[in-house]
């Protein structure tokens, strides 16, 4: 079995994970659009990629899946999986399975305001969110909701354009900066023109993040949780893995109600006892690392579900196991003979 991880990047540690479960069974290539991807020198095979808006992208891809005879590809980066879910049938046509949801599941996700409304639909709790300006302003002035609060791209990454207001001139600065700089930026290309800022009352209290593993028809298996302790960069620095049974209603009712295929990472924050959903993520997202090292072993589940011998099996891991991300350097250079 050969596995194709697109936008590979800076994810040598999926690469690992996948190299350590295959054991020599079949091979995992990587490719991006960077020859000095960090991760480029752990794949068995890495080859650079055009852009991913380029024409020929998607061509390329699929050429690689048919000549490297690859049996499933993941996507690494929130950009490109609306391009991948549009393109399955093509990577199926040639024998591979894009690890993807639908295309209104990956469109449902990047969209944090319909993932305010699915969250609402499915009873799960979620912050009180506005699409326009007005409308915030109508609910303060009605005390729906009060000072502080988040202003962000309906569409983004990364923590990406996301600013804390506590007045109304902030909240109008904030609302026209947030929408400028998104119109520049590379996340313009997964929304639309219009409504595109979002304004949502402030969740404090302590953040979780949520791996919620489906199989390859959607069911349910399980989850893993982490408690957050130090973000950087909009990814988790800092975590520690704790039991997963307080959340497992929430778990289940995005399961059925989302339908999403394989993992989708989803960032909580519990507030007096209550759970609130912020933001999902369809894809193996940069806080798997401590659930995967504390036993929550989601890519031998994957591979098992690829193979058709997953059982169904229930997700064990440890609880009470503190783990930090540290950086250190990677030669930029891919191994000999490859391109």
């Amino acid at each position: 079995m050969n596995v194709l991880l697109t936008c590979v990047g800076r994810r040598r540690y999926l690469v690992e994970y996948l190299k350590s479960e295959l054991n020599g069974t079949g091979m995992v290539l990587g490719v991006d659009n960077q020859r000095s991807a960090p991760a480029a020198n752990v794949c068995d095979m890495f080859l650079v990629a055009p852009e991913i808006y380029a024409k020929s992208y998607i061509d390329f891809l699929v050429d690689v899946c048919r000549t490297r005879r690859i049996s499933a590809l993941l996507s690494l980066n929130d950009l490109e999986l609306p391009l991948i879910a549009e393109h399955a049938r093509r990577f199926r046509e040639v024998g591979t399975v894009p690890v993807v949801s639908s295309a209104e599941v990956v469109h449902l996700c990047a969209d944090k305001l319909m993932t305010a409304r699915f969250a609402e639909s499915i009873g799960v709790s979620t912050p009180r969110s506005y699409a326009t300006l007005q409308s915030a302003e109508d609910a303060l002035a009605a005390g729906d909701i009060t000072f502080p609060l988040v202003v962000k791209p309906r569409w983004g990454s990364a923590s990406f354009g996301i600013f804390c207001v506590e007045n109304l001139d902030e909240l109008r600065f904030a609302h026209a900066y947030c929408a400028r700089i998104w119109l520049q930026s590379k996340f313009a290309r997964m929304g639309q023109q219009d409504a595109l800022v979002l304004i949502q009352e402030m969740i404090s209290g302590q953040e979780y993040g949520l791996d919620i593993f489906n199989d390859l028809e959607a069911r349910p298996v399980g989850l893993a949780v982490r408690k957050k302790l130090s973000m950087r960069a909009g990814e988790t620095d800092r975590a520690i893995t704790v039991e997963s049974e307080p959340f497992s209603d929430m778990a289940s009712r995005i399961s059925h109600g989302l339908r999403h295929i394989g993992n989708v990472d989803c960032d909580v924050i519990v507030r007096d006892g209550r759970q609130y959903l912020l933001e999902m993520n369809p894809r193996f997202g940069g806080g798997y690392p401590f659930t995967h090292n504390a036993g929550a072993n989601l890519i031998r589940v994957l591979l098992n579900c690829l193979r058709g011998t997953h059982q169904g099996e229930a997700i064990r891991y440890q609880a009470g196991l503190e783990f930090a991300k540290c950086d250190f350097l990677a030669s930029v250079e891919p191994p000999a003979g490859q391109g």
